[in-house]
C-alpha cells in the first residue's frame, strides 16, 4: 500500500484528480513532493508529475466549478441523504452509492446512459405491447421503466442485489411507467425461470458476476418462447492473455467474485445451445462516452448541490464512485477491456 492511501485525502482533491486523469494515490503523492505545485505552476511540463489516465481534454475542475456555481435543482430531495449513515451497509451497492449515483446518472438509474440508451438498445428487438420481457438486470427499475413507458410492453424485472432490489420499491412508484415493471430478487446461481414464458430476456453487463453463467444462459433459453430473442451486454477480456495489472486492480475492487470471458467464449456458449447469433458488436468506445458525457453534466451542477457537498457520507460515495467509473473508463479506452453487446434469437420450428 502506498503512503498516500493511508493519508485522509480531501474529498475535492481526490475529485480533482479523478477529473483531471490522474490516479489519486499518485497524485497526493506528487503534491506533497511538489507543494509549490499549483494553479499554472500545474500546466507547466514536470517530469515527475503522474501519467494521466487518458481523459478527453476538457476544461479544468476548478474552472468547472467557477463557471457552474448557480444554483440548480437536484433530481433527488435533500432529505433522502439524510439517513445514510442508518443504513446497514451492502458490500457492492451502499445506500450512498446509491442515492450518489442516481444524482449523476438520474433517477432510477445507477449505470450510465439513461433512458434514451436503453431505448435505443433494445430497438433492434422490435418491441411491441402484446410481448413479454424479462430483464435480468433490473436495478432499481429506471430501465426497465424506460423500456415499458416507451414500447408499452411489461417486464418482469430480476435483481440480485438485495440492496437495489430493496430500493427499488420506493423508485419505481415515483418514476413514470414504474408500475408496468414487476420487480423480483433471485440469486441466479440457483434460479429457475419458467419455461417457454418471453419474447425478449435482457441482461446489461452483469454475466461477468456469475459464476455459473453457462447454465444460466441455458435456463434463459428454456425460459424463451419460440423465435424469442435474448439480449445481452457484458464486459469481456480483448484476448486469451491473463488480465493487465490495473484490471486485475479493478476487478478486485468490485466487492464480488467475478470472472471475465472473452467474446469468442460467448458466442460459442451460445451456439452450443443452439441460439442463432445474430450479431456481435463491440461498443466499447459509446459506453466510455457515456460515463464521461453522465459525469461531466453532473460535475457541472456539483457546486449547487449542497446535499452531496456538505454531507460527508454522501462525498466519500461520489469519490469512489468517481474513481471507480473512471478506472473503468481508462480500461476501456485502452483496450485492457472490452464491453459487447450480443442479440441471439432462439429458433422454433420450421
Amino acid at each position: 500500500m502506498s503512503e498516500a492511501s493511508t493519508i485522509t485525502v480531501p474529498w475535492h482533491i481526490r475529485l480533482k484528480a479523478w477529473w483531471e486523469g490522474y490516479d489519486t494515490d499518485e497524485y497526493v503523492e506528487w503534491r506533497e513532493r511538489e507543494p509549490e505545485a499549483d494553479g499554472e505552476a500545474e500546466e507547466a511540463e514536470d517530469p515527475s508529475r503522474p501519467a494521466a489516465i487518458a481523459l478527453p481534454k476538457m476544461m479544468s475542475f476548478d474552472d468547472m466549478m467557477a463557471e457552474h456555481a448557480a444554483p440548480s435543482k437536484p433530481d433527488l430531495n435533500d432529505g433522502d441523504l439524510e439517513f445514510l449513515e442508518e443504513m446497514a451497509p451492502d458490500p457492492v451497492w451502499s445506500r450512498a452509492k446509491v442515492e450518489v449515483s442516481q444524482r449523476v446518472f438520474g433517477r432510477g438509474f445507477v449505470t450510465p446512459g439513461g433512458s434514451e440508451q436503453i431505448i435505443d438498445t433494445v430497438k433492434s428487438v422490435g418491441l411491441d405491447p402484446v410481448q413479454s420481457v424479462l430483464d435480468l438486470t433490473m436495478r432499481l427499475g429506471g430501465e426497465d421503466a424506460a423500456i415499458a413507458g416507451k414500447y408499452g410492453v411489461w417486464v418482469t424485472g430480476y435483481e440480485r442485489n438485495p440492496a437495489l432490489f430493496e430500493i427499488s420499491a420506493s423508485v419505481l412508484p415515483a418514476i413514470k411507467a414504474g408500475d408496468q415493471v414487476r420487480p423480483n430478487f433471485y440469486d441466479p446461481e440457483t434460479v429457475e425461470l419458467p419455461k417457454r414464458k418471453f419474447d425478449v430476456v435482457l441482461s446489461n453487463e452483469s454475466m461477468h458476476c456469475v459464476q455459473d453463467r453457462a447454465a444460466l444462459m441455458a435456463k434463459i433459453y428454456e425460459s424463451l418462447k419460440d423465435w424469442g430473442q435474448f439480449l445481452m451486454s457484458d464486459f469481456v477480456l480483448p484476448d486469451e492473455k491473463p488480465p493487465s495489472e490495473r484490471l486485475t486492480k479493478w476487478l478486485e475492487r468490485r466487492g464480488e467474485p467475478v470472472s471475465l470471458w472473452t467474446k469468442a467464449q460467448y458466442e460459442a456458449a451460445l451456439t452450443e445451445l443452439t441460439f442463432d447469433v445474430r450479431y456481435v458488436k463491440e461498443e466499447s468506445e459509446a459506453y466510455e462516452h457515456r460515463i464521461r458525457h453522465d459525469f461531466a453534466a453532473f460535475v457541472a451542477t456539483l457546486n449547487a448541490d449542497k446535499a452531496v457537498t456538505e454531507t460527508p457520507i454522501a462525498r466519500a460515495a461520489l469519490v469512489d464512485l468517481a474513481e471507480d467509473w473512471s478506472r473503468l473508463a481508462s480500461l476501456l479506452q485502452k483496450g485492457e477491456l472490452q464491453l459487447v453487446r450480443i442479440l441471439a434469437m432462439k429458433r422454433g420450428e420450421s
